[in-house]
This record gives C-alpha cells, structure tokens and sequence, in this order.
C-alpha cells in the first residue's frame, strides 16, 4: 500500500494537498494508515486547511514537517500515513459523461498550449490551469494531470505552431463534419470513418467555404473527400486528433491516413494468425471461465488480439474490438460491422450478428443441438473442452443467471467456424483487413492524428 511522502507530495505541483483538504473539510472519511477515519479538526488542522486554501506552501511545510520531521497531526498520524491509493484511483471511470469530460479537459489543455506557444514545465502549467481543469473534469488525480500535460507538449510540438482559432469537441466543426458524413455518405456514425475526439482549425468558416463546393455535389467520392481533407491536415487547416489512453509516462503521436495509403498491398503490414481462442471451460457449475473469444494476428509491425464478445449486457449482438499488444495493450479500436460484413461477403461469407437468431433458452439450444455440434466440433481444439461436454457446458449456463453468456459463446462460435472454413492465406487477409478496420486505417477513412 503506497502513502504520500515528502518533496513534491506536499506542494500545489501535485493535487494531494487540495484532496486531502477537501475531505477532511468536508468531515468525509480518509484512509490513514489502513482504516477510514475522520479526521479532528484541531486548531492544527483549522491552520492546514486554512493555508491549503491561501496556497501558501512554505508555511504548510512548516507546519507538516517541523523541524524535518513529519508532524503527527491527522488523527495521532504524520502526512505519510495518508493512503496514497484513495486518490490515485479516482478518475479512472470509464462512461460515456466521464469521457466527456475528459476530452474537455484534453482540448483545454491542448488549446492553452497553443495560444500559449507551449508549456515544457508542468509546475507552471498547473499553477496556471489547474484550478479550470479541474472545474472541467472534477475526478482529475496525478495521473490525468500527467495525461494532460504530456497531451498538450506533444501536440504543441506536432503542430501547435500554427494559429488555430477553433476548437471542438461537440458542436462547431464536430457537428458540421458529422452531418457531412451522415448526409452525402450515409455513414451513421462518424466514428466508423474518423475517429478523432477533437479538432483544431485554422478558420472555421473559410474551412467550410472551401468544402462546400466538395460536399454540395453529387460526384466527390468518400476516397476524394478523404484526399481534400488529407491536404487540408497538411496545411494545417483542419487538424483531427483521436485522443487514446496513454500506456506509458510521455504521449506519443502517430498520423493516421496521411501517408503509406497503400498499405494493403505491402507484405510490410500484412498479419497471419497467431492463435485462437473460443474458452468453453466452466468455472464452477454454471459459469463459463470468461465471455469472449481472442483471436492474435502477427506481422512485421507487431501482434494485435481481436476480442470479440457481446456489445452490451444481455442478449445482443458481437463486437469486434483491436488492441496492440505491442503498445502496452493500446486499444485500436472496434471494427465497423457494417465494414466487417463487406470484407466477409468478398471472402464468400455472412457474417451472422443478429442475436434473434441464436438460442435464448435450453429448449431453444437442445432443439438445435446437431447444429452447433457440428460448428462445434469443427474448431474444438479452441475450445479446452471435449465434444462429451459440450451439452453439458452451455446447458449448465443457460440455465444459470446470465444465459446470455451461452447466448452470446454460440454467436461466437459461429463467428470462428465461419473464419475457419478459408484457407490460411484467404483467412490471414480477412483478419489482416480486420485490423486496418479496428485501426481506421485505409482510403476509405478519414485522416487524423492519433494522441496516445
């Protein structure tokens, strides 16, 4: 269990000192030395909150470590009884209102930055935004301070030289490129084209001018309007930036759909398939060891696992999501099924992603036993179980709370059997299009600058 130490743990450059102050304040628990306590509000503590909120840092050192040593005056206990982890734990929530936000806070920072012409010290940044990051995402701990910081050193040195005077995350440039792709290419979600969360232009208005002779005809192709977009992002007019978790200490960038266009034709980007797994073991009497299938491609450019699992809780279709095992397991991306659907039919398959016609119940499934049997016994060795107990597993799981697991494990099997019946080269090109489809990468797709 990790505590909070000295040195920079008891300055504004990190946010302790505000959290600590705040629950205390507000007479919340705190986590001192292993137990949830309240803490006194001692004429000491009165004295602590009071400098915490004049910022006034040489006087809390003081008061915390007189004479060189930490002061016991939470509770009986010095600062470096605190649990450091009761912080560090927050903000890591992952729906859609908490992404939100920390897209806000992405773009502030990154915007800040640019008008700023960049900040290479992070104890300065924050004494200067810290205050407005955290009014736009409240659960900021260290971790999201270090994101937003390197966020915005990274793309100020990719290309903050520039002037942008609009900034978007909803509305504004967000809502005119969305409407674009939903009204001339009938993409009904942008994401499936462009994923990027934030975008900078130059002048918005000029911009829109200068695709309205594009967009307002009926023969530019999605591959052309790509193109223009792709000048545009060089001349650093409209510059798109999908924003993805950071793995390590520093953001890294990477351009998307900007150069090596044909990278489906190059034995450089090519992926065969590594290994498979479709985990049909039971943990228990009535629960399967996990709910997905994993399927690993490799190539020259590293190993990828495709997950492929249910969209949502209970009985709905499959997703397909990417993740680079060369980056930290960086998430790519999930696959447009719609996308995904085309690649199978040129191979000469359907793929079946449409829950209703899969087995809800036991009856349903025993009725069509000799079915899955078949698709069963065609991929077993991915499987960990024999052909014996086969009816016996997904029966004991139907019948358990969450029959949608078994729901979804058939969808899942069907879906393997299918990839299955190619031969290896036909089967490692599907998968190797799958991968540029989790990644969005391909003409078909809209450039961008991927920030992770």
């Amino acid at each position: 269990m990790a505590n909070l130490t000295g040195g920079v743990y008891i300055t504004f450059q990190k946010p302790y000192l505000d959290m600590v102050s705040e629950l205390i304040g507000n007479k919340d628990r705190i986590k001192l030395d292993g137990s949830l306590q309240v803490v006194e509000h001692t004429e000491e503590i009165q004295t602590f909150l009071q400098l915490v909120k004049d910022r006034n840092e040489n006087k809390l050192d003081k008061l915390l470590k007189p004479s060189g040593k930490f002061s016991a005056i939470f509770n009986g206990m010095p600062w470096t009884k605190i649990d450091k982890s009761q912080f560090t734990n927050l903000g890591g929530k992952s729906d859609g209102k908490s992404t939100q936000l920390q897209e806000l806070a992405s773009l502030f920072a990154i915007q800040k930055s640019i008008e700023n012409n960049g900040y290479s010290n992070q104890k300065k940044f924050y004494e200067l935004y810290r205050e407005d990051l955290k009014s736009i995402y409240p659960d900021m701990n260290e971790e999201w301070e270090n994101t937003f910081f390197q966020q915005q050193l990274t793309t100020y040195r990719e290309v903050g030289n520039t002037p942008y005077k609009h900034y978007s995350r909803d509305g504004g440039f967000m809502d005119y490129i969305t409407n674009i792709c939903k009204k001339k290419y009938k993409i009904a979600k942008k994401d499936t084209w462009n994923p990027a969360d934030i975008w900078l232009v130059t002048d918005f208005g000029r911009v829109k001018q200068d695709l309205k002779r594009h967009v307002e005809d009926d023969v530019t192709p999605i591959e052309e309007f790509n193109a223009i977009l792709r000048d545009m992002f060089h001349a650093r007019k409209i510059i798109g930036i999908s924003l993805k978790k950071m793995s390590g200490k520093t953001a890294k960038w990477e351009l998307v759909n900007l150069e090596n266009m044909d990278v489906f034709d190059n034995d450089e980007y090519a992926f065969n398939v590594k290994s498979t797994s479709i985990d049909l073991q039971l943990k228990g009497n009535n629960a399967f060891k996990n709910s997905d299938t994993k399927i690993i491609v490799s190539g020259k450019q590293g190993d990828v696992k495709f997950q492929i699992r249910q969209n949502s809780a209970g009985f709905s279709n499959l997703k397909i999501e990417g993740t680079d095992l060369g980056a930290t397991s960086a998430r790519l991306g999930k696959v447009p099924l719609s996308m995904a659907a085309t690649l199978f039919s040129k191979s000469g398959l359907t793929l079946n992603n449409d829950n209703k016609k899969y087995p809800r119940t036991t009856a349903q499934f025993q009725s069509r036993l000799p079915e899955f049997k078949k698709l069963f016994n065609s991929v077993q060795k991915f499987t960990g179980i024999t052909a014996r107990d086969f009816e016996k597993n997904f029966t004991a799981v139907y019948e358990s709370s969450r029959p949608d697991f078994a729901h979804s494990k058939l969808m899942q099997l069907d879906l393997i059997n299918k990839i299955y019946s190619l031969n290896t080269k036909d089967r490692d090109d599907l998968l190797t299009s799958l991968t540029y489809l989790a990644q969005k990468k391909g003409k078909i797709f809209g450039p961008f600058g991927k920030l992770y």
